[in-house]
């Protein structure tokens, strides 16, 4: 039971520390896939709901 709660916080720091960036890179600049599409926006104005 100790070697399975120790290696879930191992594993759990090991992946904080990637996101942190503590091993050299940030995951946010990595370029891993197609390029990621930026979110579209909407205003208010433009939604209209029909009255069907």
């Amino acid at each position: 039971m100790f070697k399975l709660l120790f290696s879930l916080i191992l594993i759990n720091v090991l992946l904080f520390g990637l996101g942190a960036g503590w091993f050299g890179f940030i995951p946010s600049e990595t370029q891993i896939g197609a390029q990621v599409k930026t979110p579209t926006e909407f205003r208010p104005q433009a939604i209209i709901f029909s009255k069907e």
